[in-house]
């Protein structure tokens, strides 16, 4: 059987469920800018998990952030041991068109090994004999039409040799030879579509690739080279057999460019698979060095181990033959391709280089690299590949940059850790500058993102890209602006709605200057309730059912009007807050919605000047034949709870607490005392300036509802007297008080009699006390009385 109470918890935790998707749903600037930063990571994590060659727009901002940042770091000055040896338009205008005759370079090589070079890669290609000039067959051709029938074996060897080699292959393979560290560039091919397509000789391809392979490889446990899809290549095209064959050292120089074009890694070893020219698999696969690989090794006299772990390629060193240098650990990109970010040192002017034809005339300087790449960079050559520095980069130029890396150590990594760090700078710092901004108006916002964008862009610039560290940073950028501009915007609507509101809310009872500042400054306005210290002013119209009862409904609301409007003026004016009218009471504050921290002064200097304007509004009542009305009024000082009070339909800004209570009290307390103004001593010890009022000590009451005593004071006005005339009041009044207090009653009478003398024979609060002295005496008290008056009704 259900209890009895169920209906009601079931009722009670449908509220609290309400209410907490409300707090959820409910839009705010801070949740504007935590949504906008899991958009952010949304997409980040998105483009770490997308496969190659998909839309990736978070990959295209970083890759262009990231060659912003190379500008923005400027050129860097290489060591001067790498350089280009260019098929530039010199040497097109001594050799001719491109390709040049191959008999040039047995020359060409001489000359660059007798000036000091030790290496020389080629970033060309020969994978096709040359054809024979018809001068150059002619002496071999009458030599061979004369033994066609002398000697027909040999007039077929014959022949086969014609076909095989032309002078120029010969002679280019006698320049390697002879020059002998010359590392020959091939290219693999990337799709096995291509074995079946073309009738080149695949296996033999293959075969001149063994002696160039890496035979060093660190394999996980149960992995061999053949798991790894990701480097693997169906083939390779080498140069022909005479030439490919005078050299032991290959390389390959495929550049492989991002989505937009532009070169900024480098792949550093392939897989080559053995296929012959049926497309059929004959052996295992040879792991091969790119060219700027092979040369930079060879240079170094160093061997390469590469090391991989189950997803591909961890590491790759070079290891010194020699116990003197050093390892060098290069580090590649973590998706285990074997990739090599390029540490770029500016445009290809900024690369040594040397023409062919300077090198074909011993035109050589003395400072001359010790390692050159050999490529073309002649218009018409069609080898630009752009990179981060210039759209028009030779191709020659990745090649010399990867191997001027290697040597300097001077590299560009993406850390393992980058992805992690990413995502928390973006979580943490989406989060810290969601709740920082929502607190600051748009220029500080504007400032304040502004310098975060610039010190991270410093931090970057020296200790991490600087350093050759490329962590992510224009997702960081566009989260931040993002963040800035949700949040703006965001404020901007609910600003405005919430200055329509305020408006709304505050514009009978808030002076128009506090209202703007309510509207530039929301935030100052609390809806929910807090808690101020503040100071509370009541005023009554005594007499009022008498008053009213003389006046028809009309004139009545008219003499109220009348009364009200230069009150209200009184108190905006001084920038209180216009609590509420209550009937014929006005009720005040000040201190809220905006801090004063002269409240107390306010109030007090606001309730001198309504009595002074009310008494010109009796003289004009009177004129008029009205009745006469008249006020009191009560101040208290304190902690107070201000805020929207009421229903979710309705409700007032407005004041709640026991300080609120006592000013209440003190107002209807004039009458007991035949006072018009009455604060507390809570007021009284809150006045910035006590010296611009004159207060004197009334009583130590204790009104009904409270068990501690309150000293009052009398605001008195200098109207009523001159000056000297009220403090001399206020001085025997309070040694009246004081004897009263003493409970020498015949003393306190004489003084309180004096002080009626001095005011002029009126003087009510000096005769509520003679009667209360009388009345005491008759009564007769205990020796510990306290001299407290308690109010027992309100």
């Amino acid at each position: 059987m259900p209890k009895k109470h169920e209906p009601l918890k079931n009722e009670e935790q449908n509220i609290k469920k309400k209410k907490f998707l409300k707090k959820i749903f409910i839009p705010s600037s801070f949740k504007i800018g935590v949504l906008i930063t899991f958009i952010c990571i949304f997409f980040l994590l998105r483009h770490y998990t997308l496969p190659k060659n998909a839309l990736d727009l978070v990959g295209q901002l970083e890759r262009e952030l990231y060659d912003i940042r190379f500008k923005l770091r400027g050129p860097q000055k290489m060591s001067g041991v790498v350089g280009a040896l260019t098929a530039d338009d010199k040497s097109i205008e001594k050799f001719g068109r491109w390709p040049f005759p191959r008999g040039i370079y047995e020359k060409v090589f001489q000359n660059l090994k007798k000036a000091g070079v030790k290496w020389i890669g080629f970033d060309v290609f020969f994978s096709e004999p040359s054809h024979r000039l018809l001068s150059e067959s002619i002496p071999d051709l009458k030599e061979i039409v004369s033994l066609q029938n002398k000697n027909p074996a040999l007039f077929d060897s014959k022949i086969a040799s014609l076909l095989e080699a032309s002078p120029g292959d010969v002679s280019l393979g006698k320049g390697i030879d002879d020059f002998g560290n010359i590392v020959q560039g091939f290219f693999y091919i990337e799709s096995s579509s291509q074995l079946k397509s073309s009738n080149y000789n695949w296996q033999s391809s293959f075969l001149r690739l063994k002696n160039s392979s890496i035979d060093f490889m660190d394999f996980p446990t149960g992995y061999h080279l053949e798991q790894y899809n990701d480097l693997k290549s169906p083939g390779a095209v080498t140069n022909t057999n005479v030439v490919a064959g005078k050299s032991k050292y290959m390389g390959f120089a495929n550049n492989q460019s991002d989505s937009d074009g532009l070169i900024r890694k480098a792949i550093l070893v392939k897989s080559i698979e053995p296929y012959n020219q049926q497309g059929k698999k004959i052996s295992t696969p040879l792991l091969v060095p790119s060219l700027a690989l092979s040369l930079a090794a060879n240079y170094l006299s160093s061997g390469i181990i590469i090391h991989f772990d189950p997803s591909g390629i961890d590491s790759i060193e070079l290891y010194p033959s020699s116990s003197k240098k050093n390892t060098i650990k290069i580090p590649v990109y973590f998706d285990g391709t074997g990739k090599l970010l390029i540490n770029h040192y500016g445009e290809f002017s900024q690369i040594p280089h040397i023409s062919l034809e300077d090198a074909y005339n011993n035109n050589l300087p003395k400072n001359i690299p010790q390692i050159l790449v050999y490529g073309g960079t002649a218009t018409g050559t069609n080898d630009k590949r752009p990179s981060p520095f210039d759209e028009n980069f030779d191709g020659v130029g990745h090649h010399i940059a990867i191997i001027e890396n290697i040597l300097t150590q001077n590299f560009m990594q993406r850390p393992i850790s980058a992805p992690l760090l990413e995502v928390t700078l973006l979580l943490l710092s989406g989060i810290i500058f969601s709740y920082v901004l929502k607190y600051m108006s748009a220029l500080k916002s504007s400032f304040f993102i502004l310098s975060i964008l610039i010190i991270f862009y410093i931090i970057d610039e020296k200790y991490l890209f600087g350093k050759g560290y490329w962590f992510y940073a224009g997702m960081f950028y566009l989260q931040s602006v993002s963040i800035y501009f949700g949040i703006t915007i965001f404020k901007y609507f609910t600003e405005e709605r919430e200055k329509k509101k305020v408006k709304g809310a505050f514009q009978h009872y808030l002076n128009p200057a506090v209202i703007n500042q309510l509207m530039e400054h929301p935030e100052r306005l609390k809806l929910g309730g807090e808690k101020k210290f503040m100071t509370v002013f009541f005023s009554d119209v005594r007499g009022f059912t008498t008053i009213s009862e003389a006046l028809s409904p009309e004139k009545l609301t008219a003499l109220l009007n009348e009364y009200f409007t230069p009150m209200t003026k009184i108190i905006l004016d001084s920038n209180g807050l216009l609590d509420k009218y209550i009937g014929d009471a006005i009720m005040a504050v000040w201190g809220a919605p905006i801090a004063i921290e002269n409240h107390a002064d306010r109030a007090l200097s606001s309730s001198i000047k309504m009595l002074d304007e009310l008494e010109k509004l009796q003289l004009k009542w009177k004129n008029e034949g009205l009745p006469f009305l008249d006020i009191g009024i009560g101040l208290n000082t304190g902690d107070m709870v201000v805020g929207n009070m009421g229903s979710d339909q309705r409700f007032d800004y407005t004041v709640l607490g026991d300080a609120v209570n006592l000013g209440a009290r003190l107002e209807g307390i004039n009458k007991n005392y035949g006072t018009r103004i009455i604060c507390s001593e809570f007021t009284k010890q809150s006045l910035k300036e006590p010296n611009k009022f004159l207060l004197r000590e009334l009583d130590n009451i204790q009104v009904k509802g409270k068990n501690e005593p309150v000293r009052i004071f009398e605001v008195m006005r200098f109207q009523d007297t001159d000056r000297q005339k009220a403090i001399n009041l206020a001085q025997t009044f309070e040694e009246g008080l004081s004897l009263y207090r003493q409970q020498k009653w015949d003393d306190a009478i004489q003084k309180f009699k004096k002080a009626i003398e001095v005011n002029e024979g009126n003087d009510p609060p000096s005769q509520e006390f003679i009667e209360r002295c009388k009345y005491l005496k008759n009564k007769g008290l205990e020796k510990d009385w306290n001299g407290v008056w308690v109010f027992k009704t309100k």
